[in-house]
């Protein structure tokens, strides 16, 4: 991305939004170099001045290039570091990893209290090894994700990578139950921990899959070109681009965001009397697109969803009408139902 199409991404957000979170992927977004994320630091600090608290950052990488000065760099701009990292179980799909030297920075991040999070592919050759990831994650006190493969970008044409919709889901409901009968755990597993709080309360905001992020996002691709999501998008879905726009409020005017609108409501149309549309709303439109029917619920996602998140309430209804022992599940549970039972106004049931 040059320097100019950066400086009018920021400028023209800062115009129109309070607060905004800033997140960095690619491709390597490292690849950019040292230099083009001191100048985004820099171009922030001047369009929000004394308001930069109210602006965000998030890197996603696969870390090969993560040096001890940049992480420290990261930390004194409140920058998120996101790892995309299997624990070392990732069957090739990222054959020129050294696990080795990924763990060491993990490590060192842990140590130093850094903000940073794992986010884990799951694919067809290693959904196996989800129960390994796990306890790699656990060992390493890092807070992580499982993240399925879809078939859209590099997905796709892979057969490798493609996931069954009931395995996927029955593996992260044995690796739910797993987790919070793991009374020692110390670390959140996402999206079980998102689910929880989704189940006992309104949508949680940070899984945008399920909470209607649109309006709330956009993506902006080297050349200035906008799209709806941060995940490969058709070109009906190209809302413009920033060096031809004086107003962020012209890309939600252009056809490409009508067109994704137009998908995303006819979808949710026909998810209205399932049991957990409050809970989903429809589910993501892009992830729609690649299950094959964008205006249709049913494919991958939303049968992983509906399977998974129906056992996560299940489970928290159940162990707070039947006032089960606490001490039997995880901090992270714990929390919840406490936090549940002492402000009960804020829950939304099924």
């Amino acid at each position: 991305m040059s320097e100019s199409t950066l400086e009018k991404v920021i400028s023209l957000v800062r115009a129109e939004y309070d607060s905004a979170w800033y997140i960095w992927h690619g491709g390597e977004p490292l690849l950019a170099g040292e230099q083009f994320f001191r100048k985004v630091i820099s171009l922030q600090k001047k369009y929000y001045d004394k308001a930069i608290t109210r602006c965000g950052n998030t890197i996603q990488t696969n870390g090969v290039l993560l040096k001890s000065r940049f992480i420290e760099f990261c930390r004194d701009n409140r920058i998120n570091l996101g790892i995309s990292y299997e624990g070392g179980h990732d069957a090739d799909l990222r054959p020129d990893i050294d696990s080795r030297m990924i763990e060491e920075i993990i490590a060192y991040m842990v140590k130093k209290g850094h903000m940073f999070s794992v986010t884990s592919t799951v694919h067809g050759g290693n959904i196996d090894k989800m129960g390994d990831m796990y306890e790699s994650f656990k060992r390493m006190g890092a807070s992580f994700c499982y993240s399925p493969s879809l078939r859209i970008g590099g997905g796709l044409d892979n057969e490798d990578l493609h996931l069954d919709a009931d395995k996927y889901a029955d593996m992260c409901i044995e690796m739910f139950e797993r987790w919070i009968h793991d009374v020692d755990v110390d670390i959140p597993v996402m999206p079980f921990n998102q689910y929880i709080s989704s189940a006992l309360n309104a949508p949680n905001v940070s899984d945008c899959a399920h909470s209607s992020c649109l309006t709330k996002w956009i993506c902006v691709y080297p050349d200035g070109s906008v799209y709806p999501c941060g995940k490969p998008c058709v070109e009906k879905y190209r809302m413009g681009n920033v060096n031809e726009i004086s107003s962020i409020d012209e890309l939600f005017k252009s056809d490409g965001f009508r067109n994704i609108l137009v998908d995303s409501i006819e979808r949710r149309k026909k998810c209205k009397e399932c049991e957990i549309f409050p809970k989903c709303g429809g589910g993501c439109t892009v992830d729609a697109m690649a299950d094959g029917d964008v205006q249709s619920p049913g494919g991958f996602s939303c049968q992983v969803y509906k399977k998974l998140f129906k056992h996560i309430a299940a489970t928290m209804v159940r162990i707070i009408n039947e006032k089960e022992d606490l001490s039997q599940y995880n901090r992270f549970v714990r929390d919840a139902v406490i936090g549940k039972l002492t402000n009960p106004n804020i829950i939304t049931p099924m």
